[in-house]
């Protein structure tokens, strides 16, 4: 009785001391790649959130599509300061079809397609199209009435990788 008793006590103590050593090793990509499929909050700072359907994770950057299905944003995960609705659950790199994509890698794309994204920094706002993605920071050509093209006061700005937010498809 006692004797079996204090046997299955140590044996819960230990597979509770190896659940957390395991939790220990999650990283926040991890993380997100158990809430793929999901719906979830991030916020980024204390004025700025996006909610959304996990997408993809990268190692370095989510990708979120809105409940409508429409618009998309990449998150660079160095923004995130919390996350809302995840599960607990955690999926390592090596258990998912994780991307190894970079943030470059995927801003490019953004890129290619010329599609119209607002941006939100750490030094603020702005919309326009991605012109150019370097190693470290991406050029955008400001579109600052609102217009879906090009128009007379409109500049490009470079954005360090650093300073980026969220990048949100418009």
């Amino acid at each position: 009785g006692q004797f079996a008793h204090h046997q299955q006590e140590e044996a819960r103590a230990i597979s509770e001391d190896l659940t957390r050593a395991e939790q220990a090793q999650l990283t926040l990509p991890d993380r997100l790649r158990g809430a793929e499929g999901r719906r979830l909050t991030l916020h980024l700072g204390a004025d700025v959130r996006v909610s959304g359907t996990v997408r993809e994770v990268g190692s370095r950057w989510v990708a979120l599509v809105a409940d409508s299905g429409g618009r998309s944003a990449i998150v660079p995960l160095a923004a995130v300061v919390m996350s809302e609705g995840r599960p607990p659950r955690a999926r390592l790199a090596e258990d998912s079809a994780s991307s190894a994509r970079g943030l470059g890698s995927v801003l490019r794309e953004i890129a290619r397609d010329r599609s119209v994204v607002h941006l939100e920094t750490t030094g603020g706002a702005v919309s326009g199209r991605i012109a150019a993605v370097g190693a470290d920071a991406l050029d955008i050509r400001s579109l600052p009435t609102g217009e879906r093209t090009t128009v007379p006061g409109s500049e490009r700005l470079t954005v360090a990788f650093s300073a980026l937010r969220l990048v949100q498809l418009r």
